[in-house]
């Protein structure tokens, strides 16, 4: 099926999702639209058949399904958003690496996208330092004290902001993707195939995901240096 319009795949998504989606229906209304399909993800196959870079989109919902596995807590309940219970294990080095490879990709993409705050920021890159154990909070006041912490946060969530919004899967479900896990870096590494031709880097969110599903915790307490939290 030659999927043209977003019509198409906003019909996709309400017979696959069971949700009233109208043809004017705002993307915030999406919100929740991928944790209809926990735990495997399986009633999403064919969502994007026929889209540009279709399967692409869909091996990305695979690897996110299989990092979460199943939503239900251990002490009852369902979790609303993807939480990575049972992380396998990264070693140090290459914890560091992937948040090295990481950072670099955010100081080359900023710099494509005219980001000065994050491409100034970035351009030495921030040291790495890992620790093994429960991450410390990070308090709100923190991205005022800490320009690092603000541009990660802050500005480098708003890089893909404006880009393809002609594509009908960041027209529609660019919010819903967002909330998968309320984290903007996520939602970019499972969109990527949309951004791809405009910034033309391969894949500058693979080094945050293999973080994201090791269960590694991200802080930062200094402004040149970034904590990774293992699991034990």
């Amino acid at each position: 099926m030659n999927m043209s319009t977003e019509t198409e795949l906003r019909e996709r998504c309400r017979v696959a999702s069971g949700m009233e989606i109208d043809s004017d229906v705002d993307a915030n209304a999406m919100i929740g639209f991928f944790q209809r399909f926990r735990p495997d993800g399986r009633g999403l196959i064919g969502l994007y058949a026929g889209l540009p870079r279709g399967d692409e989109y869909h091996e990305r919902l695979e690897r996110l399904f299989d990092a979460a596995g199943d939503d239900r807590r251990p002490t009852g309940g369902r979790d609303a958003y993807f939480v990575v219970r049972q992380p396998p294990v990264m070693s140090p080095e290459a914890a560091e690496f992937n948040a090295t490879r990481w950072m670099e990709s955010l100081q080359r993409i900023s710099s494509r996208c005219g980001n000065d705050v994050v491409a100034k920021q970035l351009k030495q890159l921030p040291r790495v330092r890992v620790f093994e154990g429960a991450a410390p909070k990070q308090p709100k006041a923190d991205l005022e004290s800490f320009p690092l912490l603000k541009a990660i946060k802050v500005h480098a969530a708003e890089l893909t902001d404006g880009l393809a919004s002609d594509c009908q899967v960041v027209s529609l479900l660019r919010e819903a993707y967002y909330f998968t896990a309320c984290d903007s870096m996520l939602r970019d590494y499972l969109l990527w195939p949309a951004y791809a031709e405009a910034l033309g880097d391969a894949d500058p969110m693979a080094g945050y995901f293999e973080l994201w599903r090791h269960g590694i915790k991200v802080r930062v307490f200094h402004d040149d240096m970034i904590d990774l939290y293992l699991p034990r």
